[in-house]
């Protein structure tokens, strides 16, 4: 349910007049929950019975299901989304001026100037007493200054992609913001500079404003500095310095050795002098009434044991000053030994020996645990932590110097930053570099602070954005690297840059997209592969594993109209005669099946599957002994073959077909689950048989006692469609046995899993049990035309014979 506050006050999709009712429902969102009396109070202060009036308009409130939580004397709103936690039926209530001030709060300016449709309560028409008139005031300019905020923040972001116009655009907006007060005179100098650069008229307008404010808008405008995070350890190790030793700070570019001495500086007690090198001793010239024109003059600057000094960037001083500080540091005698403490910071190793040493690298996790998610978002690397803590884009701090640098070394970062795991020799053939030119490199970009020793990006999911708004760019990036990787590793390449492909890049592709599919099937993930595979469909080479993964999520039928994009000839290859069997058997369409099935001959794959199709129509008959025998045969195969978790798995389907002839479950499937446990996936479908045929056989106690090892085994294995499986079973055996609602909560668990799947069999299932519950025959119809559609026409003809729709 949203609440529009913003340019007019109403319940989206919701039929709502009652001002009053709306204006104490937002007021609760933006507040918080209240105690019941000051609602009174401030909502009626007039009125004979304040209390009595609230409790009225309470009951109007109860009427928007969910919006209202009470608590004894409080009474807040459900307020979800934006940073809150969704209630536990999956209700609750959204505010736009709620979710506009949050969006700001984690810095996605866009989403809060989208959110921003009008001045706050803009729309009200009833009188208000003197204090809410005043609360309404406040909250309308707090919301707009927020949304002047997000604007000028992407304004801001135009202008340094060089967006000029776009960004004058912005700022005007932001300027002139309905329900927003005038831009003050920390406002005005940025919204000055945005409306200048695109040569806005509304400049003129800026500098008259900023003018009776006394504001000189030539200023250079600083940004302040971030809050400080993490280094407590190296502070308090530079703190304890003392009088006559010398530290020296290493770290690449970016890694926060300025901010470190910022943060000593504010602190108290030292003395920071920026690395310059322009004239002689240049740099330590403060420390002197003169500037030094000697070694002898600069270092008696140093003597004085009170005095701390901190020298940021030994590569940037001149070589007196180099000279200086090495005296000072080595100290042969007592005469030339200084008494100043000394801190010096440097891309590389001193050059001499020091008292202490620290090597500043990335930021770790709970150095930033006061701001949740910030390690994540920027790798920990200091100079993007202290952007985000600004509120700044990531991608403009490293983007203006990526775009600096020579075309090889912008390429081969950007090439770096779109691998998780960076492969250093692909991506060297990929920049069709040699392999000195591309070290030189690696190490170019590893001390400028962009990337790791081993060539991993920092922040890569920044870059990564910014590259998407430069389309072709990126496409052939993605399609340089995808041609030099190994296939198994290509297919994500290849889809980010299919505008590129050429005849030879279509074939290898396919290649790649086989693999990847192939590998998703291997991991018990069929919907990715199906997912994967749905956007290749006129490639007759992937119609095999296209089919499979179909198989694998239950879209029996798509399966088999994918093979028919076969050549005839290869519709009677065996990999594609083995697919359509396995398709027709799990349609209930066995006799059709076992006829392809007898048509594949040998002992690979195929041939198991067609030993499982065998058996699987003979279970379906119940002829068990036909069913262990074909069983064994696949589970052979499959020995044969190397796939240890396919060949426990049909030993788990010769297991039920002895239980079939007779034999005791335990005896049967005990072995087999012990050796299963190394193999996760194998073990959870062997117990989750176990368990299921103990229910068939009516040793329910012994059944539920394995559900929570099933449970776990299922989640262990990642295996949804699993869980699924034993949900929808056990919710039929609750709806059996008349316990109509665990059995619900048991079919919404299964729906649950197969969120996102593409499973129609499995999701039809719990549908048309769950709305047969409810009673619903408009849901019960349309779960049925689910499962038509996918094939599964006898599935439809059981359930209809079984069913039993409640009465509501």
């Amino acid at each position: 349910m949203n609440l529009r506050t913003l340019g007019d006050l109403s319940v989206e999709g919701v039929t709502f007049r009652r001002e009053k009712v709306l204006l104490l429902l937002a007021f609760l969102c933006v507040e918080g929950p209240q105690p019941r009396r000051r609602l009174a109070d401030l909502f009626w202060p007039d009125a004979a019975n304040p209390m009595n009036s609230l409790a009225q308009h309470l009951v109007h409130l109860r009427g928007l299901g969910g919006a209202l939580t009470e608590d004894g004397p409080r009474v807040g709103a459900s307020l979800t989304g934006s940073g809150t936690q969704p209630t536990q039926d999956g209700g609750g209530l959204r505010c736009d001026a709620c979710d506009l001030r949050e969006a700001v709060r984690r810095g996605r300016p866009q989403e809060a100037a989208d959110l921003y449709r009008g001045p706050f309560l803009d729309s009200l028409t009833i009188p208000l007493g003197a204090d809410l008139e005043e609360w309404v005031f406040d909250t309308r300019e707090t919301v707009a200054r927020d949304a002047r905020t997000a604007l000028t923040t992407l304004a801001a972001q135009a202008a340094a992609h060089g967006n000029a116009a776009h960004a004058g655009d912005l700022a005007a907006r932001a300027l002139t913001l309905p329900g927003a007060p005038p831009a003050d005179e920390m406002e005005l100098p940025r919204l000055h500079h945005l409306l200048t650069l695109a040569g806005h008229p509304l400049a003129a307008q800026v500098e008259r404003e900023a003018r009776t404010l006394g504001l000189h808008l030539d200023a250079v405008q600083v940004a302040p500095p971030a809050p400080f995070a993490g280094r407590e350890t190296e502070l308090a190790a530079l703190g304890a310095l003392m009088p006559g030793q010398v530290a020296w700070i290493t770290g690449h570019a970016g890694m926060g050795k300025t901010a470190l001495l910022d943060a000593l500086a504010r602190a108290g007690g030292w003395t920071v002098l920026p690395g310059r090198a322009d004239l002689p001793f240049g740099t330590l010239a403060p420390l002197s009434a003169a500037p030094p024109t000697s070694t002898h003059a600069a270092l008696n600057a140093l003597r004085d044991p009170q005095v701390r000094v901190a020298v940021d960037g030994w590569e940037g001083t001149d070589p007196g000053t180099q000279a200086t500080l090495t005296l000072a540091a080595q100290g042969r005698d007592a005469q030339v030994r200084p008494g100043a403490a000394l801190l010096i910071t440097g891309r590389t190793h001193p050059p001499f020996d020091v008292d202490l040493h620290l090597h500043l690298g990335p930021l770790e996790p709970g150095d930033l645990t006061p701001w949740p998610g910030l390690h994540a978002h920027t790798d920990g690397h200091p100079t993007l932590v202290g952007a985000a803590l600004r509120g700044q884009p990531l991608d403009l701090q490293f983007g203006a110097r990526v775009r600096s640098y020579p075309d090889p070394v912008r390429d081969t970062f950007l090439t770096l930053a779109i691998q998780d795991q960076p492969n250093l020799r692909a991506t060297r053939a990929a920049m069709n570099l040699g392999a000195q030119d591309f070290a030189r490199i690696l190490s170019f970009l590893t001390t400028e602070g962009l990337t790791t020793e081993t060539g991993r990006a920092y922040a890569a999911a920044a870059t990564r954005d910014a590259l998407a708004q430069i389309h072709v760019h990126a496409a052939l990036i993605h399609l340089q690297l995808a041609r030099a990787l190994p296939d198994e590793d290509a297919w994500p390449f290849y889809d980010r840059s299919r505008d590129l492909w050429e005849d030879a890049d279509e074939r290898r592709a396919a290649r790649a997209a086989r693999l990847r599919a192939h590998a998703h099937l291997k991991r018990g993930y069929p919907g990715q592969a199906a997912e994967l595979l749905d956007t290749l469909p006129g490639l007759p080479e992937l119609a095999v594993p296209h089919a499979w993964a179909l198989i694998g999520v239950g879209r029996y039928q798509d399966a088999l109209t994918r093979l028919t994009t076969l050549s005839p000839h290869d519709q009677q290859v065996s990999d594609a005669l083995a697919a359509r069997a396995v398709a027709l058997v799990y349609l209930g369409r066995a006799e059709e099946a076992v006829v392809l099935a007898d048509r594949i001959s040998g002992s690979g794959p195929d041939a198991a599957h067609a030993a499982s199709v065998r058996a699987h129509a003979a279970r379906m008959r119940e002829q068990w002994d036909a069913a262990r025998r074909h069983s064994q045969i696949a589970a052979d195969l499959w020995n044969l073959h190397g796939d240890d978790e396919a060949h426990l798995t049909e030993l788990g389907m010769v297991a039920r077909a002895q239980v079939g002839l007779g034999a005791d479950p335990g005896t049967v499937f005990g072995p087999l689950l012990d050796r299963a446990r190394e193999i996760p996936s194998a073990r959870s479908r062997l117990l989750m048989n176990y368990v299921m045929l103990l229910g068939t056989l009516g040793q329910r106690p012994q059944a539920e006692a394995l559900y929570p090892a099933l449970m776990q085994a299922l989640q262990e294995a990642g295996d949804t469609f699993g869980l699924a499986n034993v949900h929808i079973n056990r919710g039929v055996d609750a709806h059996e046995n008349g316990q109509h609602t665990e059995a619900a909560a048991h079919y919404r668990a299964a729906i649950t899993q197969l969120r996102g799947t593409g499973n129609t069999r499995l999701l039809g299932v719990a549908l048309s049990n769950l709305s047969e519950i409810d009673g619903n025959l408009s849901a019960f119809e349309d779960a049925l035309t689910l499962l038509a559609s996918a094939g599964q026409q006898e599935l439809v003809a059981q359930i209809r014979r079984n069913a039993q729709p409640q009465t509501p």
